[in-house]
């Protein structure tokens, strides 16, 4: 016999059961010493039963509104991630992993999957309401994943203020536009209007001091790399 997993999406209300019959919580109940405790559930073909109340909020969750559904995820996710780490963290990994790859690839998905409890705890919050929401110290690979969006990010370690970088939006600049760029020497503007007539701008990230206006090209030392300060800029 093998193991399966499945999952059900159902509709169910808080019910009674007296004498085998249903009734819904919030509706007449008739008076009886046999009376258990549990939900009215409906599946999605129509069929209905009964379930107790410890088997029932045991199998199912709330499942009624966006909230709701990223809780159910986060929980789960973050139950696979204690026992991953559990297992990463005990040695067992090296003791039934023999594929170095394979061990880089679990202890990877470990980081992935803590910062992804991390992305979706925010998102809850915010969505509750709570706008000062937000994902502390991340790492580098968050911060890059930012820029690739279209978002400035900032070290809270920076000793300057007002300090952002952002990855400017890959552009074509044609023939049309050179000459009027004033950010080239006319002796820049000559060689590319002779070669291919036109600029593409593709990776590129700029530091931007809002204390100045002045912005600068940016490329990350070895310590912001590795670095567990970085954060969104939103204002």
């Amino acid at each position: 016999m093998k193991k399966y997993i499945g999952t059900k999406t159902i509709s169910a209300t808080p019910a009674w059961r007296v004498d085998g019959k249903v009734y819904p919580k919030d509706g007449e109940v008739p008076r009886s010493m046999n009376r258990e405790d549990g939900y009215k559930v409906v599946y999605e073909d129509g069929y209905e039963s009964w379930s107790p109340k410890d088997v029932f909020e045991k199998a199912y969750k709330i499942a009624e509104t966006p909230v709701d559904r990223m809780q159910i995820e986060a929980s789960e996710v973050n139950d696979r991630y204690i026992k991953l780490a559990a297992f990463i963290d005990s040695g067992k990994m090296n003791e039934v992993v023999d594929d170095t790859y394979n061990k880089c690839l679990l202890e990877m998905q470990c980081y992935t999957m803590f910062d992804y409890i991390r992305l979706l705890d925010a998102r809850i919050q915010r969505m509750q309401g709570s706008d000062s929401a937000e994902v502390r110290k991340m790492n580098f690979g968050m911060a890059i994943m930012a820029l690739k969006a279209g978002y400035p990010v900032r070290r809270s370690g920076w000793n300057g203020k007002g300090l952002w970088v952002i990855k400017q939006v890959p552009a074509h600049i044609t023939e049309e536009i050179i000459p009027k760029m004033q950010s080239l020497p006319q002796s820049a503007k000559e060689l590319i209007l002779k070669g291919k007539k036109s600029i593409d701008y593709t990776s590129q990230c700029l530091i931007y001091n809002e204390n100045t206006g002045c912005a600068d090209s940016w490329v990350p030392s070895i310590s912001d790399v590795f670095a567990d300060d970085w954060e969104i800029v939103v204002e």
